[in-house]
Parts: structure tokens; C-alpha cells; sequence
């Protein structure tokens, strides 16, 4: 159930993709094509787990910690979004400063109020894990309410929900809004920013190698969860990787499976090339 759950969450981050690039319609219309996009795949999501039982309390936890919030946050964060640009007062610079200074001001709120369980999570620890995030477990409240800065109620079915998968939802959705308010801020006041092409030295690095190789190295990043906790989609590691070596990797889903189909002692070349020569130029250093 978690890889299809995973398969499910990168087929909708490809939608989302494809509907934020469609030129022809209006804002509004994005907006609502995403929402809508977004309460389609939640449902499904919700569909395959009140029709499963979790063999294991790791993979419980490992589906409302890592996966279910991943979902969630993007429709906290789109219909928050939504909500920002359609408030966007059309009066001087200081009053659009101000509108997105004051949600950020409910954000820093949001954290504050929460703070011990963001304390949790950010620092990795997991011995509250079977309390926060299997179901019917909870007995101790980490808030006593939650803010109201989400502007979609969480779902209430205790068979989809523990409700700590919510509050990681909303940190996750907020650190998405930040970064599009602080971005929004500085363009305002004419800063340039890391997507500003006029900077200099920025994304100069050429990946000169395989297409195969590069595909089998952001595989091994996202299953061994080392980048965001593992708390990120294998699409989003593959938009971000040929952003930053400005390739197309094509079709990674039909290159891992090629991958997978090599004879055993090859499937992952590159990572056993990459071992072979790293602890080869140890030894060598060794040596000296």
C-alpha cells in the first residue's frame, strides 16, 4: 500500500505540474484546477487506506508521518494560496508588503502555538511515534487547538486520520508559504533572488555522465529518505535534479524498470562504480 500511495502522490505532483503550466487559464481558474486535483488524489488516498490493514505498526506510522502529509500539506498550501492572491489588496506597495507580512506573522503564530511537537519533529525523534501517528493511540494532546491559519478543515474519520498527521501537514504547507511570501517580499522590494537569472554562478554544473546513472542515483537519494527526512516525492527529486544540471531525464519510471531488469551483480552500476573508486582513493591516501 505505501508504494502505491507513493505512485499515487508522484502521478499527482505530474498533474499539478502540467496544470500550473497551462498558459490559457486565469488564476482562478489554476487555483481551482489544482484544488480540485488535489481533493481527487486525497480521496483516493483515503480510499486505499480504510480498505487495508497495516501488518506492522512501522509502516502505520511510516503512512501518516511521511506519506499522508505530504498530500495534505499541498492542499493546505495551494488553497492557502488561493486565498492569499484573491486578498491581495490593489492599493500602494506598503499595503501588499503589509498583507504578506501579516501572513507571515500567522504562520510564526501557527509554530508558536505548536511549538513542542514542531520541537518533535524537527528533531527527528521517534520514541512518540506510536502515540502521534497509529491510529487511536493519542492520549496526550501536544496544542489545544489548532490555528486558524489552515483554511481546509482535517478530515474527522478516525480511520484515515490521527490528527498529528495533520499538524505535520500544516508545518509542511507552512514552510512552502514562507518561502513564497519572504520570495514575494524581496521581489517587491527589488532583491534579487536564487531564481534570478541575473545572478551569477548559478546552476553551472553539467552532469556529463548517463542519463541511466543520474536516474539510478535519485533513486538511491529518495528510497534511503536522505534528503527532507525522506519527506519529499521521487518527482519532485527528478524536477529538482534536472533544474539544477538543466537535462531531461525522461521517463524514470520506464528507466528503473530497464534498471531492475539487469542481471543482479549490475543493478545499480554507477553506486557500485561510485564505492569502488571512493574507497579506492582512501587507500591510496592511506598509503601516503
Amino acid at each position: 500500500m505505501i508504494q502505491q500511495a507513493e505512485k499515487l502522490y508522484d502521478q499527482l505532483v505530474a498533474s499539478l505540474q502540467e496544470a500550473e503550466a497551462t498558459p490559457t487559464i486565469t488564476p482562478a481558474q489554476r487555483h481551482g484546477t489544482i484544488l480540485r486535483l488535489l481533493n481527487k488524489a486525497i480521496r483516493e488516498l483515503k480510499e486505499l487506506v480504510i480498505g487495508y490493514s497495516f501488518h506492522k505498526e512501522e509502516d502505520e506510522i511510516t503512512f501518516f508521518k511521511h506519506i499522508k502529509p505530504r498530500f495534505t500539506s499541498l492542499l493546505l498550501y495551494h488553497s492557502r494560496l488561493a486565498l492569499i492572491e484573491f486578498r491581495l489588496p490593489l492599493g500602494s506597495p506598503k499595503d501588499i508588503r503589509k498583507h504578506y507580512e501579516n501572513e507571515l506573522l500567522l504562520i510564526r503564530l501557527f509554530h508558536e502555538d505548536h511549538a513542542p511537537f514542531y520541537r518533535y519533529m524537527v528533531s527527528g525523534a521517534t520514541f512518540l511515534d506510536i502515540k502521534c501517528f497509529v491510529r487511536g493511540n493519542c492520549d496526550f494532546p501536544f496544542y489545544e487547538n489548532v490555528s486558524a491559519l489552515p483554511t481546509t478543515a482535517p478530515d474527522t474519520d478516525t480511520r484515515f486520520t490521527t490528527h498529528y498527521d495533520y499538524i505535520v501537514a500544516c508545518f509542511q504547507a507552512n514552510e512552502r508559504l514562507r518561502d513564497y511570501l519572504v520570495k514575494s517580499l524581496m521581489l517587491q522590494k527589488g532583491v534579487k533572488t536564487a531564481e534570478n537569472p541575473a545572478l551569477p554562478g548559478k546552476g553551472t554544473l553539467r552532469w556529463t555522465g548517463s542519463k541511466v546513472y543520474l536516474v539510478e542515483l535519485v533513486y538511491a537519494l529518495h528510497v534511503s529518505g536522505q534528503i527532507n527526512n525522506g519527506n519529499v516525492g521521487l518527482t519532485e527529486i527528478v524536477q529538482q535534479v534536472e533544474e539544477f544540471f538543466h537535462m531531461d531525464l525522461g521517463n524514470v519510471f520506464r528507466t528503473f524498470q530497464e534498471m531492475r531488469q539487469r542481471k543482479k551483480d549490475s543493478r545499480i552500476k554507477l553506486l557500485d562504480l561510485m564505492k569502488e573508486r571512493l574507497l579506492q582513493r582512501m587507500d591510496e591516501l592511506d598509503e601516503e
